[in-house]
């Protein structure tokens, strides 16, 4: 009924020479604008408002839709054994079962939980989302200087907060398990950037030979591996999720760091992407070449560290 009232009245104008006429749409947004600025004694922002009122005319309802507030930085993962990102179960798809106690998740908890907890208490929020620049295995610490990301924080009740209080907040919930690092206030554009970072990684793992190896060899099979391209077939383990497609990647640099009989504690920088494990054992030749292929016997990786995100 608006539209063709708005179109009655152009028509008229128009007959009696009138060519520019605005839609009542943006009258009507204007002046709702004029009033509530006046109540609040706030700004009007037609381009990036902290909140959206939607008047429906039809039903008569006003609807309050606050813009969701963007937090970036870094974290640290200390501990292992939980994913960055909320799992549903795998059982029940997150719908709840006996076999996860109802709580519809694979994980009790997830880096994205631990630091969101006390940012939706104090924006008082309905919910976030998280985004990261890449993510590390379950089982595999995250170090160093922190991987970047981005937090939605969705629906906040609050907008402004001291971000340099909220990180010690967040990092005293997360008692030594997760760190927040350098948290500042970011825009929606954020969350395409943090998601295209392609960085290269370094990595630290414990290894454990099939039998006992010389550390001479060990470090000519490295020293093969460093300024390689080599080729990754997605790898078994994620092949129920991943497209199996192989990939060429390329190792910056490995180093010996320890070793002693069947084990070597080893430092490798690798572009992003690279399957650290199966660059390793080499995956029943899936990767190649790998550090077990080049040593002709089979290794594995104990444990994951990923030192440092090359940004």
């Amino acid at each position: 009924m608006l539209s063709a009232n708005e179109e009655y009245a152009w028509s008229i104008l128009y007959e009696n020479g009138e060519i520019h006429a605005e839609p009542l749409k943006a009258e009507l947004n204007r002046e709702v604008g004029k009033k509530i600025s006046s109540i609040l004694g706030k700004e009007v922002d037609f381009h990036k408002p902290d909140v959206v009122v939607h008047i429906d005319l039809k039903n008569d309802e006003v609807r309050i839709h606050p813009r969701s507030v963007f937090i970036k930085g870094r974290y640290r993962k200390l501990v292992r054994g939980f994913p960055q990102t909320r799992w549903p179960h795998r059982s029940c798809k997150g719908r709840g079962c006996e076999e996860c106690g109802f709580t519809g998740k694979q994980y009790p908890e997830s880096i994205d939980e631990l630091i969101s907890k006390r940012v939706i208490e104090e924006f008082k929020a309905e919910d976030t989302a998280f985004h990261g620049a890449g993510r590390e295995d379950i089982d595999a610490r995250m170090l160093g200087r922190g991987r970047p990301f981005v937090l939605e924080v969705i629906k906040p009740r609050k907008r402004k907060i001291d971000l340099k209080w909220l990180e010690g907040e967040v990092n005293e919930y997360c008692a030594g398990k997760v760190e927040v690092i350098g948290l500042e206030y970011g825009e929606r554009e954020d969350i395409l950037h943090v998601k295209s970072m392609k960085p290269p990684k370094i990595y630290r793992v414990r290894v454990e030979f099939e039998k006992e190896v010389e550390k001479k060899v060990v470090e000519e099979a490295l020293q093969k591996l460093k300024n390689t391209v080599i080729f990754q077939r997605t790898p078994k383990r994620v092949l129920h999720r991943r497209a199996d497609l192989t990939r060429e990647r390329r190792i910056m640099n490995t180093k010996l760091v320890s070793h002693q009989g069947r084990e070597a504690v080893i430092e490798i920088e690798a572009e992003s992407g690279t399957y650290i494990k199966e660059l390793v054992s080499g995956d029943e030749g899936r990767t190649s070449p790998s550090l077990s292929e080049l040593l002709g016997l089979e290794a594995r990786v104990v444990e994951l560290d990923v030192l440092e995100v090359l940004i």
